[in-house]
């Protein structure tokens, strides 16, 4: 026996007498096995052996961890880079002045074909509007004449077709010159305002400019050419029916960016008698715009707060139906200011810790941001500011940034003050930006409260 293995010599006889050749083979042991086809040949000059290779041996120690790599890319939505041009996201629009008309009944120019919003049913020639609802959800047609030809998000509390909810908005691609915007009049408050290609034709809503409360009319939009434009229509109590289209004018789908931005808040947010456009007019639309969010959801309620339910519901309970259903990516929590008045301090920071708690684990992946209690004044009432401190508290105890309206300092999500940007209303500025209720901002204040909450904004977000 070989003492590497077992060799053994195998003669192979060829054709012809005589004609025999010969192989040494090395096996690992005497019971492998071996096919001549996979043998070579002797070669005369050197012996011949066929390695057949044997077991495997045992796996050897696993070696050490090699070096970690570099940190991966944040997962941040917001980036202070990612932002849109802050000079020009809430600029106007530059191109010729729209002409725009407004006319009693839904009677379109002859030959134009409807383009109807979903769930209201089509007719005739009708065809479905290739229409993108933001800043709401749950759009239901009416019941009854002429209801049902008009759709209304139920997306705010308390969440009826009838409730009351007056903001939102449609967006939507076309090449046609006229645009006939069909909706139901409803008061002086039918408001709405016309962006084109991304830049708003006015800086606050117009008049829809019906005459008669409950009848349906046609807004007639003349762009003056035809070319391929985005249209955005800002609606405030504004029943919506879809839009008209000449036959050789197409219509497509725009698609949202920016993310989803939510904000829960009180009037404030959804705008007062002392704004233009109610609550198509306070700073969340223009904060949105300067955050580069198309899909604004301004879910304020006036009188509503952590504690206070208004005529509404307060914070804690409208949080579930108005926010966490529809899944935000970013979220601006601001109210208070209705809490101050005979509430005591703890039982405003067990509403808010409460309300904390759900946004955190319904929304765990959403970015939230709190802003303290609305400081109208120049020198904010001791009840104004003991608010501000428990909110703070409690948004520090639940890991949440905290922006001060009374200090203006801004707080990191671990309580940490960052920098401060100094009071937001002072006895300066008050008669400029704040109404003559001395509670409400005017369109000016709202105006300044986009460029202030923005400016806290980005001092939290990474470069």
């Amino acid at each position: 026996m070989n003492p590497t293995g077992w060799s053994y010599v195998v003669t192979e006889q060829l054709a012809g007498v005589g004609s025999n050749r010969s192989y040494n083979i090395l096996l690992p042991s005497a019971s492998a096995e071996v096919d001549l086809a996979d043998i070579a040949p002797a070669d005369p000059t050197k012996p011949n052996y066929v390695a057949v290779q044997g077991p495997t041996g045992p796996r050897g120690a696993t070696g050490p961890q090699g070096i970690q790599g570099p940190a991966g890319p944040s997962n941040t939505k917001w980036r202070r880079r990612d932002l849109p041009d802050q000079l020009t996201a809430d600029s106007l629009y530059a191109g010729p002045a729209p002409v725009i008309t407004t006319t009693l009944g839904t009677t379109p120019t002859p030959g134009y074909i409807r383009h109807g919003p979903a769930p209201i049913t089509l007719t005739g020639s009708e065809v479905r509007g290739a229409f993108t609802f933001a800043g709401a959800g749950g759009f239901l047609a009416g019941t009854g004449t002429p209801d049902n030809q008009y759709v209304l998000p139920t997306s705010r509390y308390p969440n009826l077709y009838t409730s009351g909810q007056s903001v939102w908005c449609v967006e939507f691609g076309t090449d046609s010159r006229y645009i006939q915007v069909r909706y139901k009049h409803i008061s002086t408050a039918s408001q709405f305002r016309l962006t084109i290609d991304g830049r708003k034709v006015s800086d606050t809503t117009q008049p829809a400019g019906g005459t008669n409360a409950g009848s349906g009319h046609l807004i007639t939009i003349d762009l003056g050419s035809a070319v391929p434009r985005t249209i955005r229509l800002d609606c405030t109590t504004m029943p919506f029916g879809g839009v008209y289209l000449p036959p050789s004018a197409g219509m497509w789908r725009v698609p949202l960016q920016g993310g989803r931005l939510a904000v829960l808040g009180d009037s404030i947010s959804d705008g007062s008698v002392h704004n233009t456009g109610g609550g198509q007019g306070t700073w969340v639309a223009r904060a949105a715009r300067l955050l580069g969010s198309t899909d604004v959801w301004e879910s304020g309620r006036g009188g509503t707060g952590y504690v206070n339910p208004g005529t509404f519901a307060p914070f804690g309970t409208r949080a579930p139906l108005d926010i966490i259903g529809w899944a935000p990516d970013r979220l601006i929590i601001f109210g208070g200011y209705n809490d101050v008045a005979g509430n005591d301090q703890a039982v405003i920071r067990a509403a808010a810790d409460a309300l904390y708690a759900q946004i955190t684990q319904g929304l765990p992946a959403c970015e939230t941001y709190v802003l303290g209690c609305w400081a109208p004044t120049g020198t904010a009432a001791p009840s104004i500011v003991a608010t501000d401190e428990t909110l703070r508290a409690a948004a520090a105890g639940a890991g949440l940034p905290f922006v001060s309206p009374v200090t203006g300092t801004i707080y990191a999500a671990t309580g940490q003050a960052v920098t401060t940007h100094g009071p937001w209303i002072t006895s300066g500025n008050a008669p400029i930006y704040v109404g003559t209720d001395l509670v409400h901002p005017t369109d000016a204040g709202h105006l300044y409260l986009s460029r202030r909450i923005v400016a806290a904004l980005r001092e939290l977000l990474p470069a």
